[in-house]
């Protein structure tokens, strides 16, 4: 916001120095970025916060300025008018979008230049002359932060404004002498054929002022501010108007400035006032009377403030306030909007008293004794570094992805967190899961000819309930790049299986496996990863379908997600260690026919139930699927280890315990002995 300094004593001479008024708009919040000259005068420029759209105006500064002073603010002054009510003249289709409009005709107007002084004004404020009608919409823009404009009303077919919304295939040639293409998301004012004007933005080049101008309607009015930003951000186009609107004009200031501008038409282009049409909907709100305590004043700010001095300063900004009882109640102003609670009102005392002045020291802070606990993030760091000790490099993704992402993983039937007001459409929720972010990252390589890939990320995936840390592992492509090694093997679920198992002995976690119903994974390549009971992950061979929709054509590719909640919470156990057996070892190994549909972590869990504390270990030898297994089955050859640490095993003691363990088997699982 530019502030001609010259402009400003037209209202008000605070009778400081060009420093000390910079000095006293700083500390009362107000940032003064630079100083710049402008012919015979001197331009602030001020950076003015979102929620003030009070300041944006010559007196709007000049009320702050007063307020911080003390000095009395000269407002001009209007000459009355007798109005003529027109009717007819204006239609607003959805008063939801146009709260309130303005039309005011004046008629026999001559278009010639403003006054030198209105041109220096304008020049000043960063602002080029154009002529009388137009300059003073200009002028009163700046000087009451109320966008206006001008329509020659010859040129309205049939002498009528609508405002509406824009229909399909409409377009209006701008001020600029841009073609907008619009549509009706975009509110328009039009005549009874065509746009005009953007609403709140900026006016057509078929309706404006010329010097071939008699009749004028002058528009003031108040628009939805979200509809003026949104439509800003359609067109690529902003404005000084909409500069405004967006951050929301003072309803009673409309009308205040359509009598400020007919003032300075009727008196610069010696015009008649032929009369006036408004439609006005005002929203019955109640101004908030906001209760503030003395004892909070001191308790943010750090000083003693007196009730009556406080009632003067809320007084130059506007305020309304009483002290009773010990408490005070304080209304703000209508065009304060940003005055919600007591929190802001102190703020607007401490403005008054200059923050330079108010006292600075540090807080008391009570020591306290907290206890960190560091299990989680040592996990994470172990687990980075057995990552990379493994040779799978770490990849960092963005949290937020598309809706096209999930419905290309098959994954959608699932709570989803929308971004309100994405960036991009690739950035429209925050992603349940981390397999898209994956699947991009693999395309992106594979693409540029890297396809021998190991990745893994330890990030977040949100649900509306909240957001947990995930784990993901991503493996493609050859196993080993070794020239010693013909053919070249690739990577299988297994060696993603043994990736994850890793993981879940660092953090000294059990897990189990079962049937997998994931859209996303091949049913008869993946399992779910359960802990104590409940599912924790997935791991398995993406489904060929989602790779063609990731255009990922000639490769498999192995995904494991795991959370990482089970393993950060688990309690740190006591790690033990044991000497090595000096007594000798039995093998056994076992030949079983079992049902295709049983998992091995079955068989091996009854092995170990039965084998008791001298079985060390089952090994998975050979799986066999052929002629001389009934289809349905699968043959299975395992070994147990049998071995104690203090004694030398029987030959039939060892048959005994692993007799029993097959005869469980046999028993449990309906195996058949091969």
């Amino acid at each position: 916001m530019k502030l001609p300094i010259n402009w400003l004593k037209d209202y008000i001479d605070p009778k400081l120095s060009m420093e000390g008024l910079i000095d006293r708009l700083t500390m009362a919040g107000l940032e003064v970025e630079t100083v710049e000259g402008a012919g015979k005068d001197t331009v602030l420029e001020l950076e003015i916060t979102p929620n003030r759209p009070d300041l944006l105006s010559i007196l709007g500064l000049a009320r702050e300025v007063g307020a911080i002073t003390g000095k009395a603010v000269k407002f001009p002054k209007i000459k009355s008018q007798k109005l003529k009510r027109l009717k007819g003249l204006i239609q607003v289709e959805n008063k939801k979008d146009c709260r309130r409009y303005i039309g005011t005709l004046i008629k026999n107007v001559k278009i010639a230049g403003a006054s030198e002084g209105m041109k220096d004004r304008l020049a000043a404020a960063g602002t080029n002359a154009i002529n009388n009608a137009v300059d003073i919409t200009n002028f009163v823009l700046m000087e009451m932060g109320q966008p206006l404009h001008a329509f020659d009303y010859d040129k309205l077919a049939g002498g009528k404004i609508v405002v509406r919304r824009a229909r399909p295939g409409e377009s209006l040639v701008t001020l600029d002498g841009v073609e907008r293409k619009l549509d009706p998301s975009i509110l328009i004012i039009a005549d009874v054929e065509k746009p005009v004007a953007i609403a709140g933005i900026m006016g057509g080049r078929e309706t404006e002022i010329t010097p071939a101008t008699q009749n004028i309607l002058l528009e003031s009015a108040h628009f939805d501010m979200g509809l003026i930003r949104r439509a800003c951000r359609s067109l690529g186009l902003r404005s000084e108007s909409s500069y405004r609107f967006e951050r929301n004009v003072d309803f009673d200031g409309v009308l205040a400035a359509a009598n400020r501008a007919t003032d300075l038409l009727l008196s610069s282009t010696g015009g008649h006032l032929a009369g006036r049409e408004e439609i006005s909907i005002k929203v019955a709100a109640t101004a908030p009377r906001i209760k503030v305590r003395p004892g909070e004043i001191k308790a943010l700010l750090g000083i003693e403030v007196t009730a009556p001095k406080v009632r003067t300063w809320l007084a130059r900004l506007g305020f309304k306030a009483e002290f009773k009882a010990g408490m005070l109640t304080v209304t703000p102003p209508a065009n304060r909007t940003d005055i919600t609670q007591e929190v802001d009102v102190i703020e607007e005392i401490a403005r008054m008293t200059g923050f330079d002045r108010l006292p600075s020291k540090m807080p008391v802070i009570k020591s306290a004794n907290i206890v960190l606990d560091r299990r989680p993030r040592e996990l994470k760091e172990k687990i980075r570094q057995a990552m990379a000790a493994a040779g799978v490099d770490e990849i960092i993704t963005l949290s937020m992805i598309s809706i096209k992402a999930l419905a290309k993983t098959k994954i959608g039937q699932m709570p989803l967190i929308k971004v309100f007001n994405p960036l991009s459409q690739d950035q429209e929720l925050m992603r349940p899961v981390l397999l898209p972010s994956f699947l991009q990252v693999a395309l992106t390589n594979i693409n540029r000819g890297q396809k021998d890939l190991r990745f893994f990320e330890i990030g977040k995936t949100y649900a509306p309930d909240g957001e947990r840390d995930s784990l993901g592992i991503l493996l493609t492509g050859r196993r080993r790049q070794d020239w010693r090694v013909s053919p070249k093997e690739t990577v299988d679920i297994y060696d993603l299986k043994g990736v994850v198992e890793h993981v879940l002995h660092i953090g000294g976690v059990k897990a189990g496996y079962a049937d997998i119903n994931v859209p996303a994974f091949d049913p008869a390549c993946g399992a779910s990863i359960v802990i104590d009971g409940k599912p924790q992950g997935v791991l398995g061979r993406v489904d060929r379908d989602v790779l063609n929709n990731w255009d990922i054509k000639h490769q498999d590719i192995y995904f494991a997600a795991l959370y990482l909640e089970p393993i950060l919470s688990c309690p740190k156990g006591l790690v033990r260690y044991g000497p090595i057996s000096e007594f000798p070892a039995i093998v056994r190994d076992v030949s079983l026919a079992v049902e295709k549909s049983i998992p091995y972590q079955k068989i091996e869990d009854i092995c170990r139930k039965q084998g008791g504390e001298i079985l060390k270990s089952v090994q998975f030898i050979e799986q066999y699927l052929g002629d001389k297994i009934q289809p349905g089955d699968k043959g299975l050859v395992f070994s147990c280890c049998y071995q104690s640490n203090t004694r030398t095993l029987r030959e039939d003691e060892v048959t005994d315990v692993h007799e029993r363990l097959v005869q469980a088997l046999v028993s449990e699982l309906r195996a058949r002995r091969r």
